[in-house]
């Protein structure tokens, strides 16, 4: 019989492919208000590199697994996890397997070898379950983390499936030394994906090449230690070092740890040039007077009466020192006012507090707010710009808001008496960051049937009275229907609305009645099956 630690040293070694693809490497930024939800313990200051990491991880594998012994067949079945194959035709070959073109094939790669072989190992070891969960965001986040590794049902490590011209990108930004953690670009998606899930370990990897990253904690100076990038070829230590951090957190057995001076020298990163101004400018760490990137966004505030305002999703017991807040400007078009409030910052911004998350629609995220010094509350929702197809994000948001405007012109009018949507208080934008904040209402409608016919009744006359101003929803689903605080009900998300005037006008037919009063309209817009 064979030693477990000794069959893994010879043979956790899987095929190396050689990846061809030298496609455009489009990065995605990190969320300020996932920033702000980090625990003061879990949000990293620094990043140091440790070049004995993958050393100390192996070592506690070593230490863990002992003298654990291997029966022949065990042997065999484990043994056949580290030569996976591609099957995809009747000589079981796969030119993919040596290509590795894409994310997905790195995906394919690890949950075919790795994620198999760690599975047999654990089942050898103490007959433990693993399984590992796809795309985990936490609640108000939006960044995902390809894998969470779980062992008996609970979380151990973190995984990261990358394209190889990712992985070579990430890798020639290593510094040798470290870095001070700027929560900018992407740079900082391994310390936020750690923190935000606390959590210690998180392996980058696109099969072929990993790099290692751990979160140290301490109340003074949490860090995130990192290995250089490391090559599967010829060698078992990527794999023994993967197994090492789920078993040392299985076993309680504590990895050597990583070390971190506050007085040593760090290297500084260069960023790639961008043809705009860098999202942290619009961000203030506490450290200094704000000062505004954007001259136009700075010219429409100054010609606005509104001053602009700071959210945070910071928590308002947190240190002054640690809280995060974004600056906002109103956009050029808004004309409405923000509730009045007792307290502001010294450029005579409002400050607005992120307290709950609420949930996510198709244009952003919604969270409840309140005010400085106030109780009351409100629903602000949130487009960040984190990648380039945000930007029909931000397009729909600007649909939204004027559908707003307009609204609100109706209602000063005397076009419109009941109020169709919840109270808008205006918009807002910075680098990277467009909201709206409206009145909160009580509950999302879940289905249609959920409604009573007087109740029905209220809903076609929203519809009626929004198409009367010449406005067609254009995403009339029982989620974008909400109950009113105090009774009745309001439609919300006009992201997809749009201006229309009737030139059909029908009221009936012998099945349906047209609330709309426009067979076209309420045919493509309208509720008739509701």
């Amino acid at each position: 019989m064979s030693r477990l630690h000794d069959v893994l040293v010879e043979h956790a070694k899987f095929p190396f492919p050689h990846p061809d693809e030298f496609r455009p490497v489009n990065t995605t930024d990190i969320s300020y208000f996932e920033v702000g939800l980090l625990r003061q313990d879990w949000r990293a200051k620094y990043a140091v590199q440790d070049d004995a990491l993958i050393r100390k991880l192996c070592d506690s594998l070593q230490t863990i697994l002992g003298d654990t012994l291997l029966a022949a067949d065990a042997e065999n079945h484990l043994l056949a996890n580290f030569s996976p194959r591609l099957q995809s035709d009747v000589y079981g070959e796969n030119e993919e397997w040596f290509e590795n073109p894409s994310e997905v094939q790195s995906r394919t790669l690890l949950e075919l070898g790795v994620y198999r072989a760690a599975r047999a190992c654990l089942s050898i070891f103490g007959d433990h379950r693993f399984k590992t969960a796809k795309e985990h965001s936490i609640e108000g986040g939006t960044s995902r983390v390809d894998y969470v590794v779980l062992v008996d049902n609970d979380r151990k490590v973190l995984c990261e499936a990358k394209l190889p011209s990712v992985m070579r990108k990430v890798g020639k930004l290593l510094p040798q030394r470290g870095f001070e953690l700027r929560w900018i670009h992407n740079q900082s998606l391994a310390a936020l994906y750690l923190g935000l899930r606390q959590m210690e370990w998180l392996f980058l990897t696109c099969h072929n090449y990993w790099i290692v990253c751990r979160l140290v904690r301490d109340d003074n100076h949490p860090f995130l230690a990192y290995l250089p990038m490391i090559s599967i070829k010829d060698s078992s230590e990527p794999f023994r070092a993967f197994l090492g951090s789920i078993l040392s957190i299985i076993e309680g057995e504590p990895v050597e740890p990583s070390q971190f001076d506050p007085s040593m020298q760090l290297d500084t990163i260069m960023e790639d040039t961008d043809d705009g101004p860098l999202p942290e400018d619009d961000i203030d760490d506490g450290s200094g007077v704000y000062q505004s990137s954007n001259d136009d966004l700075a010219q429409a505030a100054h010609e606005n009466i509104n001053p602009g305002l700071m959210i945070t999703s910071s928590s308002p017991d947190s240190p002054e020192s640690f809280q995060l807040w974004v600056h906002l400007d109103a956009l050029s078009n808004n004309t409405l006012a923000l509730p009045m409030s007792d307290r502001n910052d010294l450029n005579g911004k409002q400050r607005l507090w992120l307290t709950r998350f609420v949930g996510s629609g198709s244009t952003g995220r919604v969270w409840q707010c309140h005010f400085d010094d106030s109780d009351d509350l409100f629903a602000v929702k949130i487009v960040e710009l984190l990648c380039p197809s945000d930007a029909d994000s931000r397009q729909r948001l600007q649909n939204e808001f004027n559908m707003y405007l307009a609204l609100e012109a109706a209602y000063k009018s005397g076009q419109l008496c009941d109020r169709i949507a919840p109270h808008c208080y205006g918009a807002y934008e910075g680098d990277g960051v467009n909201i709206i904040i409206l009145g909160l209402c009580d509950g999302v409608l879940n289905a249609w049937d959920e409604l009573s016919a007087p109740e029905q009744a209220q809903v076609y006359k929203l519809v009626q009275d929004l198409h009367s101003i010449g406005i067609l929803h254009g995403d009339l689903e029982p989620q974008n229907v909400m109950r009113a605080i105090g009774g009745g009900f309001h439609l919300i998300d006009f992201s997809q609305s749009t201006r229309h005037n009737c030139k059909e006008n029908v009221v009936q037919n012998a099945e349906t009645i047209y609330v709309l009063n426009c067979r076209i309209c309420e045919t493509h817009y309208g509720i008739r099956y509701l």
